[in-house]
């Protein structure tokens, strides 16, 4: 579970808000914290009062500058491949939760922070956020299940711009390939949201419910074939294993640019 009140959660009527509460660390996620929003949105699953869920990060900084990568441990890489870990398991609860979630992006987002925005049903965003998926540039490699969630949002092509050259975008260009629905100034972020919240929450549940859930069905009916998941696996592993995994922990750590050797 998360320390202290790293992740806060707010219930109010129909409409549960979710906070990422982490400003100093640009609300970077820890196993806790995502442990604690899976456990949070299966609470509110069950007890099916909620019609709404809106994710924040604290501040006014960053919505999630990603997985704190001190928090990585070492079959992590393998274990997200297969859904074993934290972080597949918060994204799983958030795509299969009944109702709307909402990414309310109060800021920049990288890597899983981005994924968990990608994973919501709708981005809103203020204006002067950058979005960037860096996995290449730490020596990591992602799940085929994360890259999949960026391919059915935002094709082939601009997921592969986003991954092979880890470099970050602006809000204009994210809401022009769909990676978020909609850019407002700051000052306006928490009223647009809002009266969105009401929109929907005002809209039929059941409604909301067999929608959503027709939309995942489509998107999970994609399926590679035993010999594809076991190349991946292999590929995985190699890359955990590898000196330039290491590099990349370190550079990062060092606050400098990873020398790799591809090894």
């Amino acid at each position: 579970m998360p320390d202290k009140n790293e992740l806060i959660v707010e219930e109010e009527g129909a409409v549960c808000r979710i906070v990422f509460n982490r400003p100093d660390k640009r609300n970077l996620l820890t196993p806790g914290m995502l442990l604690g929003l899976e456990s949070a949105l299966e609470r509110l699953r069950e007890e099916d009062r909620t019609r709404c869920v809106v994710i924040r990060g604290a501040g006014d900084k960053a919505f999630s500058s990603g997985y704190d990568i001190g928090s990585i441990g070492k079959d992590d890489m393998v274990r997200n491949h297969s859904g074993d870990n934290p972080l597949p398991k918060a994204l799983n609860s958030i795509e299969n939760f009944p109702y709307p979630v909402i990414a309310m992006m109060n800021g920049h987002a990288f890597g899983a922070g981005l994924e968990i925005a990608a994973t919501c049903d709708i981005r809103i965003a203020v204006k002067d956020s950058l979005f960037g998926m860096p996995p290449a540039k730490l020596g990591v490699i992602y799940s085929y299940r994360g890259v999949r969630r960026f391919l059915n949002l935002i094709g082939p092509g601009y997921t592969k711009e986003l991954f092979l050259t880890g470099r970050p975008i602006g809000t204009e260009r994210a809401e022009r390939i769909g990676l978020i629905n909609f850019t407002v100034p700051g000052s306006e972020l928490e009223k647009f949201t809002n009266d969105m919240v009401g929109e929907i929450t005002e809209n039929a549940p059941l409604s909301l419910k067999a929608l959503k859930e027709m939309v995942n069905i489509w998107q999970r009916n994609q399926v590679i074939s035993g010999a594809d998941e076991d190349l991946l696996k292999k590929m995985t592993l190699t890359v955990q294993e590898s000196e330039d995994y290491k590099e990349g922990q370190r550079s990062f750590a060092e606050k400098r640019k990873p020398i790799f050797k591809g090894r």
